[in-house]
Order: structure tokens, then sequence, then C-alpha cells
């Protein structure tokens, strides 16, 4: 787990998304833990998006729908938050079993 300032949210999330291969998911959530958005990388083209807290929604987006929905969610999900921490995960099937079957990678940043 890492800690991003939440001006660099966005920025992470882009860079990141651009080197990911598939099967593998970023994770966002706020400070107490309890919103957030996953992102997992299904194939060469799309993305399985999921966002839970104050909405909770399950998207499939191509990468350029998926960067607008990401600007609109962290607006949302993310109101008053200074920092965000960001967990990056490996060999993912499912966004639903993400985070009870699988360990997070050791440091991203």
């Amino acid at each position: 787990m890492a800690k991003v300032h939440i001006s660099n949210l966005f920025h992470t999330f882009q860079r990141t998304l651009s080197i990911m291969v598939a099967g593998e998911a970023i994770e966002a959530r706020t400070f107490k833990k309890d919103r957030g958005i996953v992102v997992l990388k299904q194939d060469a083209e799309y993305f399985v998006f999921k966002q839970f807290g104050f909405d909770s929604q399950i998207l499939m987006l191509n990468s350029t729908s998926l960067l607008k929905q990401l600007k609109k969610s962290i607006v949302k999900e993310f109101p008053r938050s200074n920092m965000a921490w960001i967990t990056h995960f490996e060999e993912v099937t499912s966004i639903e079993s993400l985070t009870a079957d699988h360990h997070p990678q050791q440091r991203l940043f």
C-alpha cells in the first residue's frame, strides 16, 4: 500500500493503466478505507471498473471511457480527502474476489 495525494490520483491511475497487463488490478481507497475505486485489466482493450462507497457500480469500459469515468468517480468518492491508499494486485481473475483471495504487490511507489 502506498499513500498518494488526491491531486496526483488521476495521474497515478493514468500512468499505471498504460503499463498494466491483463490480470492486474489497481485499487484506490479513502483514508478510512470505506470508499474507493478498483480497476481490473480484463484483456488488451477492456477494463472492469468498480466503484464502491457513495455509489456502487461495476462497468466494463475501454481505456478512453475509463479515464472519463475515473475523473467523475474520484470527485464523487473522494470529496474531502487529501490522501488515498493505492494497492496493486497481480493475477486477478474476478473483481469481486479481489480482496479476499489476492495479496497485494509489495510497493509500487
